[in-house]
């Protein structure tokens, strides 16, 4: 027993160690949704999935694209356009035909905040946790919002 006890309290001690160091992954932060004059926020952790999906204003197809929550913004998984001239509308080189969607697998590539378009041709629905948010042409007076991740207000960052 007493040779097991210190090397079970070092084990012990470079686990807590890692994870104090580590930074969590579902720290708590804020997504900000900001239309016209109105802002938003809504309680979400780093590393949890935001999916947005849309009717392209221009050429009226299927867009939804999938997040992942970083410190700094978000990270792009996977973008699924519904036609391939899409795919080079947004600047990508290639894409992938799976199920009948032009896929971008774009991992890593992070965006500080999302601009989004609102549009009598292009409402967005914004998917994220157990929420739903749609916005429709009348939702952003001018049809601007923006997305975007901070500390939670009231939060203490120190």
């Amino acid at each position: 027993m007493s040779h097991r006890a210190p090397h079970a309290a070092a084990v012990l001690g470079l686990l807590l160690a890692f994870a104090l160091g580590s930074p969590a992954r579902n720290q708590s932060v804020c997504l900000t949704l900001d239309m016209d004059q109105q802002v938003v926020t809504y309680p979400i952790g780093i590393g949890d999935n935001l999916h947005l999906s849309f009717r392209h204003s221009i050429y009226g197809s299927q867009v939804e694209e999938q997040f992942q929550v970083a410190p700094g913004g978000f990270r792009a998984n996977k973008l699924r356009y519904a036609e391939l001239r899409l795919v080079e509308f947004y600047g990508y080189e290639s894409a992938t035909n799976e199920d009948g969607w032009w896929v971008v697998h774009n991992p890593g590539r992070e965006f500080p905040s999302l601009d989004l378009r609102v549009s009598r041709e292009a409402s967005i629905r914004i998917t994220f946790l157990d929420q739903t948010i749609s916005l429709q042409n009348d939702t952003a007076i001018d049809g601007r919002a923006r997305l975007s991740v901070s500390a939670c207000p009231g939060k203490n960052n120190g």
